[in-house]
């Protein structure tokens, strides 16, 4: 047993369990109180083949490999990783365990033992009917060759034609192929209705035609041969004729039987004109997509879709995923997400970029998908590896001019291709988040640092930003004309002069910092162009601090200068910042590495950063230094008495100075940030440790030392990478 999670961290990943996606607040915060976080230790068995069964996981940290004896051969099934759960199958049946699950590295599980998870059930009845239709998934897939979990039936409909639905289902079914590498098939009970209906490939009329026969006698050797290969390397099945006939929806949940035998991901693209058929197919769904465009017409029967679906499915906000296709109307502006949402009463999950101005032809879409950089093929990309349990998340952590060396890691991703589908950060990770998410290459980033290669460049964003507070202006004034009535007006000018300046220099941190970062701020608007979240081409969460309620705010709407001035201001330098009726100071106080943001935000894996150097690595540093100290001593020693003297006054005056407040602050703020970073970097799947020992936090202006060793510690750690961002384990990261 370890330390319990915080209970709103236990909430946050229980919503993300399917078996709980039921559940409301409240009756999650019952079944948080229940569960207990237990730590297994690597190579660790959870519990073995044949063990009964006697506790419900969910994955906190870590990763496990599910594996049995067949044949005196050991096979696995599969991984699992954060957010996965597992052993509620043998729960429900009452029968032994039909797998071993063994820690591959040190693994966080929350645990609900069976005795909570049966008192859970009684007093939560709509978990039956979920875990019911769980069980009955399960147990028809169970037993296929190589296969341990479920297969997967999503639903891809619309309210109104024309709004890129087939398309989107071709696009997803094309990516779920591509980073799975599981079998996916396309079934269209559209029947050959839109305009997108070419992308399903160069299938003659006749073989349009051989689809399912709709008799109550379908067999699995009928759906076998209706099946065609698409093009795009999935499996494609026309069953329009299905909805035609009276006795068609009899069918549908035997043919998804059959298919999910087969097919890991099942794709079902929905007419327009909902009917028993179609809400049968939705029945049977595990998620439903709904396809729409942003224009009034469109919203108004979404809207009425989803109440529609609502009453005849009971509670499925968790089920129903918003797709806004972002076609362009002419002479029309766009309109705020925020406006979509309300005018649908459920938010936009994905936001499909204009992938062209009318319909395409396959070979155009190939070409598409083909465009690792294109924003439509980037984020289908993002819904298919979320369906595929494969989203990555990178956490950039705080650092100051230490966390330039984000900027070499970001290089390195951006070269090597690796797939990141969302994007946090604290403080100078958040700023380079930022502006990587924004739409600048990780080359933009580095030109942009070594603008600072002259250290007045740096120094002078803050030395003439220093902000005299209103009282000390008032009293210096005040001062200044008692003084000049007694003494006369140049006297009164100077003595009022410096007591404001006086007055500010005490007063300025005392009201929260001395830099306002209005100079800093008009830098980051140039930078940012006045892009807000909406704008950025993958998902971001910026981090910043509450100190008043010692509490983490998360920004991922509104302008993004705003959110990155607030995660950079510095407590006792910079001036703090209000957003939401919130204090917001630097993230790195509350969130050094915004790991649990990213997990909260639904990533499967995530990758960190952590610049901070470690105490042994500052301890070498602190030897080093101080055997040069000891050669430098030898060597001065040789030298005249009046160099002798000049270097020992120039030494006495460094140390009557040094440190100087600002350092102080800095460097007891890192001390306090290692110390959080470490413990949370537990939490991920692979930490990366560009350090430089020695470096000042202030040393913006060496930003290639620190781009450079961001980058030979990415290309390091390179294989780790790939395998994690592809879905493959790391045994030893």
């Amino acid at each position: 047993m370890v330390e319990s999670m915080r209970p709103h961290d236990k909430v946050a990943m229980l919503k993300r369990v399917s078996v709980f996606a039921s559940c409301t607040e409240e009756q999650l915060h019952l079944i948080a109180d229940r569960t207990r976080l237990v730590e297994y230790k690597k190579g660790e068995v959870i519990y073995r083949e044949g063990d009964p069964a006697d506790a419900f996981y969910i994955i906190s940290s870590g990763r496990l490999r599910v594996f049995a004896q067949s044949n005196g051969q050991e096979k696995t099934f599969t991984f699992l990783h954060n957010g996965d759960s597992f052993g509620e199958v043998s729960l429900l049946t009452g029968e032994t365990h039909s797998a071993t699950v063994q820690a591959l590295n040190d693994t966080l599980v929350l645990q609900l033992q069976k005795k909570d998870f049966d008192d859970v059930i009684n007093r939560i009845p709509s978990l039956v009917l979920h875990l019911s239709r769980l069980l009955s998934k399960r147990l028809r897939t169970r037993d296929r060759a190589g296969e341990f979990s479920e297969a997967t039936i999503v639903a891809v409909s619309s309210a109104t034609e024309g709004v890129g639905r087939t398309r989107f289902a071709v696009a997803l079914a094309a990516m779920l192929k591509r980073e799975t590498r599981r079998e996916v098939v396309v079934v269209d009970l559209s029947g050959g209705a839109g305009d997108d209906q070419p992308l399903y490939g160069s299938a003659t009329p006749l073989q349009q035609e051989r689809c399912l026969p709709s008799d109550l006698l379908l067999s699995e050797r009928a759906v076998e041969a209706a099946v065609l290969s698409h093009p795009l390397g999935f499996s494609l099945l026309y069953a329009g004729s299905l909805l035609a006939e009276s006795e068609g929806e009899h069918t549908i949940a035997p043919l998804f039987s059959f298919l999910t035998k087969r097919f890991h991901y099942i794709l079902i693209n929905l007419p327009v004109q909902p009917g028993p058929s179609t809400f049968k197919a939705l029945t049977q769904s595990d998620l439903i997509y709904l396809v729409t465009d942003a224009s009034r017409e469109s919203l108004i029967r979404t809207n009425a879709l989803i109440h529609q679906l609502q009453s005849f499915m009971g509670t499925i906000e968790q089920r129903i995923k918003i797709i806004l296709n972002r076609r362009g109307t002419p002479g029309e502006p766009a309109p705020a997400l925020l406006d979509i949402t309300t005018q649908l009463g459920s938010p936009v999950a994905f936001t499909l970029p204009v992938a062209s101005g009318g319909a395409l032809t396959l070979e155009e879409l190939t070409q598409l998908l083909d465009q690792h950089t294109a924003p439509y093929t980037v984020t289908v990309r993002r819904v298919a590896r979320e369906l595929g349990g494969l989203l990555v998340g990178l956490a950039l952590g705080s650092g100051a001019a230490l966390g330039l060396a984000h900027i070499g890691v970001l290089k390195v991703i951006e070269r090597e291709q690796i797939p990141i589908d969302l994007v946090a950060g604290s403080s100078i990770g958040a700023l380079i988040g930022g502006l990587w998410a924004s739409g600048h290459s990780a080359d933009d980033l580095e030109r942009m640092a070594l603008r600072f290669k002259n250290p007045w460049d740096i120094r002078r964003l803050f030395i003439f930003d220093v902000g005299i507070p209103t009282f000390s202006v008032i009293i210096g004034l005040a001062a200044g004309i008692v003084m000049g009535w007694l003494s006369g007006f140049w006297s009164g000018l100077f003595f009022g002069f410096i007591v404001c300046v006086g007055l500010g220099l005490i007063l300025g941190p005392l009201a929260g910092g001395p830099i306002q970062g209005a100079r800093l701020k008009a830098m980051l608007d140039r930078d940012f162009g006045g892009k807000t979240f909406d704008d950025t081409w993958l998902p971001l969460k910026i981090v910043a601090a509450n100190p008043m309620a010692r509490e983490e705010v998360v920004f991922d709407s509104g302008p993004l200068v705003d959110a990155v001035r607030a995660s950079v201001s510095i407590p006792g330098i910079f001036k703090p910042v209000t957003r939401f009726g919130k204090v917001c100071l630097d993230g790195g106080v509350v969130s050094p590495i915004p790991i649990n943001v990213l997990k909260r935000a639904g990533t499967h894996r995530v990758i960190a950063v952590n610049v901070f150097p470690t105490t042994p690595e500052l301890m070498e540093h602190r030897k080093e230094l101080l055997r040069r100290r000891a050669e430098r001593d030898v060597q001065l020693a040789s030298q005249r008495l009046l160099v002798r003297l000049l270097w020992r006054t120039r030494q006495e005056l460094i140390r009557s100075i040094s440190p100087l407040v600002f350092d102080v602050i800095m460097r007891s703020m890192q001390s306090m940030e290692y110390q959080i970073a470490e413990v949370a970097c537990r939490e991920a799947d692979i930490t990366l440790r560009p350090t430089v020992p020695g470096a000042h936090w202030l040393e913006f202006f060496h930003p290639e030392k620190f781009i450079r060793r961001g980058e030979e510690i990415t290309l390091q750690y390179l294989p780790e990478l790939k395998r994690i961002a592809y879905g493959r384990i790391v045994d030893n990261p």
